[in-house]
């Protein structure tokens, strides 16, 4: 090819609402804090290589958050209990559940002091009387300082002298600390808005709460990927919702940043031929989603090389027209696996040897090309926040090292996507788009498992009383309906139902769960009604320890009840969720467990049809995973190790293995480890690095 690869990097920043309605307050401090450590540094970082363009897409909501922190309007716990001196024992042990939430390799081990603290904890349990009022002090400091990032604690000399002290902070500290953080907080819109206007930087949006566009359009939407999924016993259809979502983040953004957005990137990258037409009826000029939408859309594949090079690039690396009913939208498509490269793989390499890997892929893109005299595009699209405490010194030299490299670079030209669409407009066309997200092509990380279509049902049911009860009362004042529609459109966020999802594991997935059900109770309150009792009773399960096999009775046959599997235990590989991030592709979906009476069962789930299933079960004694484990081999839909019985479907390989001849007997906790052999020989464990340490459930599910 002899122009210049054009490459465009989007940085997609999005929070849940965290928004209580009960209290008015923040539930968990995330925005605050990823707002100190990642959203000012990004744009400061990137004002220092004006050759570099790229694209950063905020959710409106998000942004309404950072402007309520930057007005002081905002108030979560953290930083109510930051701002004390005196604490009581509950207030104690949420700081000490809370404030070790920092990576402990990469940023906590900067603080023998913080490491201390956090070595005691674990030793006592948490034992609030273990930690003396200097403690909680220290505590408070280090948490806060640590979420901050370093490029601005540099540049005030008072500020890196506390930064520096390490112990001994006083509440004196901690105020400046504090005051510090909502100083960086009230710099990031005016920040973005000055590089946009420099045209450095392309500004784009989401829809307002980050709905799952496809899904709140039409629970049925998931079938089209996956037509055997499950889905709400009560359906949801309200593409009018969609419009509002679309509608409202247009004005949110031009509010902020002074115009209309041009650039959609839609919730997680879901879209659908039912969706175009919305973005089109927005306004958007285009919007951006992921290869393998391109691929189901196209109905061909996107091929590798084994060293992972696509092998058909001029399909990828070119934007396409879509049809959007009253005009044609553009979209581009996400190379998930250079983008998966920033989010996941370059975290644990040097920086320089990580971005040498990245400019000799973008190389080999370029030579790999056709020429044909018109330029292509690389659009590497991902999580702007999540990735960099995995990085040392959150990412700042490998996001300094790839500007340069990129701006130096005369085969290379990083753009914001809508200044090369400007310059090169589409020159294919999709028919139809597929439905689905950026996550497998499909929609079940949002939608399928038992809680999932619970909390949709749910969803449907409140909505439909409110319209209901609107229709009912037409003299209703108009506030009292803005806030509980307000409630509905906060329901629709996409947050929820990833928490919902089996493959997603976090210690705050039971808060998840009280918000989420705390938005749909607030609009029966506001209409004077009482809840559906299954929607205000939280979910007992939520307390069961994450570890536990659940007790879950068979049936005659031995096999396991097939709702039984959505009450299982399940598993996940390291690759496929990193908690708030997850990677695009890996072979095994999950691993469901649960135990009866006599037998451990096991349902390994694959996103690629199983011809000729090779699996490896691992099995200690003892929850710590020591000496010689007890091993089955399966090959096929047989296994040579007495009493294990195997079955197999398509996607799914079912194992029942009798405790004693495991070796477990009557044990109160094992090791396990499942691997998935690849054809090439290569092993996908489950879970990825170490013997998963469980518990065995003794109570019925």
């Amino acid at each position: 090819m002899s122009h210049p690869l054009h490459v465009a990097i989007l940085w997609h920043m999005h929070q849940p609402d965290y928004l209580d309605p009960r209290t008015g307050e923040y539930a968990l401090p995330w925005v605050r804090l990823h707002a100190v450590k990642d959203y000012l540094r990004m744009a400061e970082l990137q004002a220092q290589y004006p050759q570099v363009h790229a694209t950063v897409n905020f959710v409106p909501s998000l942004l309404a958050q950072i402007e309520a922190y930057a007005e002081g309007a905002a108030q979560d716990r953290a930083l109510k209990l930051s701002t004390q001196t005196a604490w009581s024992r509950e207030d104690k042990a949420y700081i000490l559940s809370l404030f070790f939430c920092v990576n402990e390799h990469k940023v906590m081990a900067r603080s023998a002091r913080y490491l201390e603290l956090k070595a005691r904890r674990d030793a006592t349990r948490g034992d609030v009387d273990a930690f003396s009022d200097a403690d909680y002090l220290d505590l408070i400091a280090l948490f806060n300082l640590a979420w901050m990032d370093s490029l601005n604690l540099a540049q005030d000399p008072q500020f890196q002298a506390i930064s520096h002290k390490g112990a001994g902070y006083t509440p004196e500290d901690i105020r400046l600390i504090l005051a510090k953080q909502r100083e960086v907080i009230a710099s990031i819109i005016p920040a973005y808005k000055a590089l946009a206007a420099q045209g450095q930087v392309e500004l784009t949006t989401s829809p307002y709460y980050h709905p799952i566009l496809p899904l709140l359009i039409s629970t049925d939407s998931a079938r089209v990927a996956m037509p055997g999924i499950a889905l709400p016993s009560v359906a949801l259809a309200a593409p009018e919702d969609a419009r509002e979502q679309l509608a409202r983040a247009v004005q949110a953004h031009a509010a902020r940043f002074g115009k209309k957005p041009a650039g959609l990137w839609p919730s997680e990258g879901a879209v659908g031929a039912a969706v175009v037409p919305l973005i089109a009826e927005a306004g958007f000029a285009w919007f951006a989603s992921d290869e393998a939408i391109l691929a189901r859309s196209l109905g061909v594949r996107i091929e590798r090389d084994g060293a992972g090079h696509v092998k058909n690039p001029s399909i990828l690396y070119q934007p396409y027209w879509v049809d959007g009913g009253s005009r044609p939208v553009a979209a581009v498509f996400r190379d998930h696996a250079l983008s998966d490269r920033i989010g996941f793989v370059y975290q644990s390499m040097n920086p320089q040897a990580a971005v040498d890997d990245m400019i000799y892929r973008l190389h080999v893109i370029r030579e790999r090309l056709e020429p044909d005299g018109l330029p292509y595009l690389v659009p590497i699209i991902l999580d702007g926040e999540n990735a960099w405490e995995y990085y040392e010194q959150n990412g700042n030299p490998f996001l300094k090292t790839l500007y340069q490299r990129l701006g130096d670079d005369p085969l290379l030209k990083p753009v914001t996507v809508r200044e090369y669409l400007r310059k090169y407009p589409p020159r294919a066309r999709i028919d139809r788009l597929f439905t689905g997200s950026w996550i497998n092509g499909n929609l079940d990380t949002w939608i399928g498992e038992e809680k999932h279509n619970r909390a949709w049902a749910w969803l449907a049911q409140t909505r439909q009383r409110l319209m209901d009860w609107q229709a009912a009362h037409p003299d209703a004042p108009a506030q009292l309906l803005g806030d509980a529609w307000e409630r509905i459109y906060q329901a629709e966020g996409s947050d929820w139902f990833w928490w919902y999802s089996s493959r997603n594991r976090s210690p705050m997935q039971a808060e998840f769960d009280r918000l989420y059900r705390a938005r749909l109770l607030d609009v029966y309150r506001i209409l004077g009604e009482a809840p559906p009792r299954d929607l205000a009773e939280l979910d007992a399960a939520w307390g069961r320890p994450d570890n536990a096999i659940p007790f879950i009775q068979s049936a005659a046959s031995g096999w396991p009840e097939t709702w039984a599997w959505d009450r299982s235990l399940t598993l996940v590989p390291l690759a496929a969720s990193q908690g708030a991030a997850q990677r695009a592709y890996v072979p095994v979906r999950r691993l469901r467990l649960h135990r009866d009476e006599q037998s451990l069962h096991l349902r390994l789930e694959t996103y690629e049809p199983m011809e000729n299933p090779n699996v490896i079960v691992d099995i200690w004694p003892t929850g710590d995973g020591t000496g010689a484990p007890w091993t089955a081999h399966l090959a096929g839909e047989t296994s040579a190790e007495a009493g294990v019985r195997v079955r197999r479907g398509t996607h799914d390989l079912y194992l029942s293995i009798p405790l004693g001849a495991a070796g477990i007997g009557r044990s109160a906790s094992i090791g396990l480890r499942v691997a998935l052999v690849q054809k090439d020989g290569e092993k996908c464990w489950v879970p990825s690095e170490a013997p998963a340490a469980l518990v065995l459930d003794s109570i019925q599910a």
